[in-house]
């Protein structure tokens, strides 16, 4: 799941027109169960109502961000730059007829944000953080305009957690681009938490998307705990939302419940196959299934197949396969996933729901 937006409540009254919610979440809804014709239906209603207004445009732009991001098709770029164009357009004559609105700029932070999503997911990290700048600018000049803006605490946290991480993990220019620009030299990790928790806590038009990311945030941190419940319960809401079976499976592989982590990755697999996609756009859906099938089969295979599927496996997570259902933590899962590689060579085999915060 990416960034889309979706209302909870009338909260939201003062991004979106407050009768026309329940109109939107039915778009919303459309989007992460795949049904992306109808989600566009609901979107262009909304247009054609309100075409002065930037949130018709932005929803219809993140239509086509979630579309690339569910089937690893890049072939819907044109549609998406064009709807992100209009967007912009729109943003900033919004931003001109109503100086002391804060809607326009909310709407372009986060096109920006979908932009550097997208650039992230092909880990064009240094266009990601460019485009993260702009993304802060917005969002910070929301909050300037309207104090009480609490959905724009979403993007920010996002960018401050996933920006201080980037920074220690990568260094050079993209290490710099947010030293300088996002976080000025500070681990900004917790605030960015604590900002996704209050748009959380807030139960406006973000909220569930800061759910979703507190979700991803709470595996990197190691409190799978608190995470699992959450992809629990989306993909109770969205059944055909690839996202949340990949992070139940995560956290399945991590306690070394290899069974259950298979069951959620054939779910993903059964998912790309109903969708007529190949699995092979997802490789990280095929290392995930091969490494579980090994964890369970693995002590009792020959010598010669053993050593066999720990060669391809390790080379497969040596050419550093981008995973793209993970792709803020690309290198935490390949990381994650050779170590219980090693774990499973040298049959030092996790035990079922070790870790206390796990």
């Amino acid at each position: 799941m990416g960034i889309l937006l979706f209302c909870t409540t009338a909260a939201a009254r003062d991004l979106v027109i407050p009768s026309e919610l329940p109109l939107l979440q039915r778009g919303f809804d459309f989007v992460y169960n795949g049904q992306f014709s109808d989600a566009e239906k609901v979107f262009q209603e909304y247009i054609n109502k309100y075409p002065d207004r930037p949130d018709g445009y932005f929803f219809m732009t993140g239509r086509y961000a979630e579309y690339m991001n569910a089937y690893h098709d890049p072939s819907a770029m044109p549609l998406f730059e064009m709807w992100a164009n209009r967007t912009i357009e729109k943003a900033k004559a919004f931003n001109s007829d109503h100086p002391r609105d804060p809607t326009g700029h909310f709407y372009l932070g986060n096109l920006y944000g979908y932009m550097g999503l997208l650039d992230a997911q092909q880990q064009n990290l240094a266009s990601a953080f460019l485009n993260a700048v702009k993304a802060k600018t917005s969002l910070e000049k929301t909050l300037e305009l309207d104090p009480k803006a609490y959905d724009a605490y979403f993007g920010l946290g996002s960018l401050y957690y996933y920006g201080s991480k980037k920074h220690k993990e990568e260094g050079g220019m993209v290490g710099w681009i947010v030293k300088k620009f996002i976080t000025h030299d500070r681990d900004m990790r917790q605030e960015g938490i604590g900002m996704l928790e209050k748009a959380a806590a807030n139960r406006g038009i973000t909220a569930n998307a800061a759910i979703s990311t507190l979700m991803w945030v709470m595996i990197i941190e190691e409190r799978y705990n608190e995470a699992m419940p959450i992809a629990v319960e989306v993909s109770r809401r969205w059944p055909k939302e690839k996202h949340a079976y990949w992070a139940q499976g995560r956290i399945y592989l991590l306690r070394g419940q290899c069974a259950d982590a298979k069951r959620q990755f054939e779910r993903i697999a059964d998912l790309v196959k109903q969708n007529n996609v190949p699995l092979d756009r997802f490789p990280e859906v095929e290392i995930a299934l091969d490494l579980s099938s090994f964890c369970i089969d693995g002590d009792t295979l020959g010598y010669v197949e053993r050593e066999a599927r720990l060669k391809t496996l390790g080379e497969r997570l040596a050419a550093n396969p981008n995973m793209k259902l993970e792709y803020p933590n690309s290198k935490g899962v390949v990381r994650d996933f050779t170590v219980m590689l090693d774990r499973i060579e040298k049959r030092q085999f996790i035990q079922p729901g070790i870790g206390g915060k796990k």
